[in-house]
């Protein structure tokens, strides 16, 4: 099997090339760089070929992989700035990115035949309620620019493609790039008092393991709507927080633990700041994955200790 990953500059596409390079699956990753040099300590993100490309560019496109001709197409990229895509001078170049790119991607997909994996997320629905989300529910309703664009991206797949995985997931953490617990683990050193908001309930997803379950579905002819985060229950952005805290404290960072670092939980309407309105109900119904032969991904606890000994958060 040949395999091209887009985006592997991200968090998910530089894992989705990791795993592929650990089965000894072929793999081509891109990205708008001219070259890719992985982490950020510059090491590669493994050995196998790197082409640049614009995936905005639907000529390029459809060339680089009329040229590769891969069996499957991991899609990652995409613009993932959700604030940033509420300001009117980026919304051209997000829909350019998030449905213009994937719609080029998919067509140049249907022309070789080839099965395409298209990363979305709970952000295509209104984030009310307390129900999960249903990986075939057509209840779309984005609340932001983001989630249009990525609701419009799932479109474009559905339109062109039969064999389409369309992969929605949640609350991203991987090592190559950043993230809230990256952003947790900066604040905390600088101050003694967090608030962090306690209204967002959803569940963390790990780059490492969406990555090896991604590979598992290309394997398959499964085809469909899927979600896909980390086990262990709902929580909130606040219980996270703490959580991230907590495992840091037991690593011998005394500035996390509680009698150093008060973390405080608020309601959205009383955190502010956000540009993008955000999902309350970011719950994901994951028993599709279950019922189609999928391995689930591991509880998000566990995924945050292995994440931390994968950064090499340790005294």
């Amino acid at each position: 099997m040949k395999v091209f990953v887009t985006g592997v500059g991200g968090q998910l596409g530089h894992d989705v090339m990791n795993e592929l390079a650990k089965r000894g699956i072929e793999g081509i990753g891109s990205d708008l760089a001219p070259e890719y040099r992985g982490v950020e300590d510059g090491t590669a993100v493994c050995t196998m070929p790197y082409v640049p490309l614009d995936i905005t560019d639907a000529g390029q496109v459809h060339r680089v992989l009329e040229e590769i001709r891969p069996d499957a197409v991991v899609h990652c990229a995409a613009w993932t700035a959700v604030d940033a895509a509420e300001e009117e001078e980026n919304k051209e170049t997000v829909f350019k990115v998030n449905v213009t790119g994937t719609e080029s991607i998919a067509s140049a997909c249907k022309e070789l035949d080839c099965k395409m994996v298209y990363i979305s997320t709970d952000y295509v629905f209104d984030g009310q309620g307390e129900e999960p989300w249903q990986p075939d529910c057509e209840e779309y309703a984005p609340l932001n620019v983001y989630g249009q664009s990525k609701w419009d991206g799932e479109k474009a797949v559905t339109k062109l493609l039969t064999k389409y995985f369309i992969v929605r997931i949640a609350w991203v953490f991987g090592a190559n790039g950043n993230n809230f617990i990256k952003t947790m683990l900066k604040v905390g050193k600088t101050h003694d008092k967090l608030t962090v908001v306690k209204d967002q309930i959803g569940t963390p997803t790990y780059t490492y393991d969406l990555a090896r379950l991604l590979v598992d579905m290309i394997g398959t002819q499964k085809y469909g709507f899927y979600h896909a985060t980390n086990e262990g229950g709902f929580i909130s952005w606040y219980d996270f927080a703490v959580e991230i805290f907590s495992q840091a404290a037991q690593r011998g960072y005394e500035d996390y633990d509680e009698n150093h670092l008060q973390v405080l939980a608020v309601t959205t309407q009383e955190y502010g700041v956000s540009k993008a309105s955000r999902p309350f109900n970011s719950r994901l119904d994951k028993s599709k994955l279950k019922e189609a032969g999928f391995e689930p991904l591991p509880d998000w606890k566990d995924a945050l200790r292995r994440y931390l000994d994968e950064i090499e958060f340790t005294k």
